[in-house]
């Protein structure tokens, strides 16, 4: 059966379609280091992309070396009753395992890095407890430090195991009810970009946590930061062999909030991962900038710098 369309330009939901999808793929970080790998082929920054697929194998090396701990009834209550995200990044109490992740990671990366990364990962697998939280605490607030840009992605791929580690432990009930449109409802983080799902998702827009990797619905042609109908466009890069209309990669951007996030077209690329096809399509958001527009979430792997 087609998808339904809808008069205002966005699809229907279909009703075997879920509203929210849990990070249950135990090999998500493993499919992501692949779209790196694939990504990196002919790019012009392929050593940059080759390196974050490295980092992308070392999540997944993380991810499967230890369990998740439970989350708090109180936590899921609230979140069944009231729909409050469970587990809120701004004010959840990190254990100590995404420190593990880290450490985890930094060594896998480090078995094969040389020169400048190899210091990078000395300095970091050297720092305390306190300035690992720190640092945490400023990457899930938005306020990194040009002095951390080195860290940033090492930090914000130990942070993406344990949250989404976490939220792959719920049940989709247990989310249902947060309803607040542009936040994650598990973590309440901003999506790092939206992607139009192919299969039984046939057609519809989710947008993709930056942090816990959840998945949530949102109706195409309105604002994911705003919420607005109108005034939106869309801005791509020319591609040789492509159309406009025919782009994998576009930045939706809001003319009421001056705010844009990348949307990614499977039906255009099955492949399509939103954080390592946003890292390998960075550019775009060069011009998107240029246009006077400012980005409404964050990749956890990457330091925009404060220029």
């Amino acid at each position: 059966m087609p998808t339904p369309i809808i008069t205002d330009g966005s699809i229907g939901r279909v009703p075997q379609s879920p509203r929210i999808v849990l990070p249950t793929n135990a090999q998500r970080f493993a499919e992501r280091a692949d779209r790196f790998e694939a990504l990196a082929n002919g790019h012009p920054m392929a050593d940059y992309l080759r390196a974050m697929a490295q980092i992308a194998r070392a999540q997944q090396v993380a991810l499967q070396a230890r369990a998740a701990a439970p989350i708090a009834e109180p936590l899921l209550a609230s979140s069944r009753q009231y729909g409050m995200p469970p587990v809120s990044a701004q004010s959840h109490e990190r254990g100590a395992e995404w420190r593990a992740d880290l450490r985890d990671i930094v060594a896998t990366v480090r078995r094969s890095a040389s020169g400048q990364l190899r210091d990078t990962l000395a300095q970091l697998a050297a720092l305390g407890d306190d300035a690992l939280e720190t640092l945490a605490e400023r990457l899930i607030v938005g306020t990194t430090l040009d002095a951390d840009a080195a860290f940033v992605p090492f930090v914000g791929a130990a942070l993406q195991v344990y949250f989404s580690r976490l939220a792959a432990t719920l049940e989709a009930g247990d989310v249902e009810k947060c309803d607040v449109a542009t936040v994650c409802p598990v973590c309440a983080t901003r999506p790092v970009a939206s992607v139009l799902r192919v299969g039984p998702q046939n057609a519809l827009r989710y947008l993709h946590c930056a942090l816990c990797e959840t998945e949530w619905n949102m109706v195409r042609v309105k604002c994911s930061s705003c919420e607005a109908d109108k005034g939106l466009a869309y801005l791509s890069i020319e591609q040789e062999g492509r159309s406009a209309a025919d782009a994998v990669t576009k930045a939706e951007t809001c003319g009421e909030c001056r705010s844009y996030l990348k949307i990614f077209n499977q039906d255009k690329d099955a492949f399509v991962d939103p954080v390592a096809d946003d890292l390998a399509t960075l550019a775009l958001d060069v011009l998107v900038d240029e246009q006077g527009f400012a980005r409404s979430g964050p990749n956890l792997l990457f330091h925009p710098g404060s220029g």
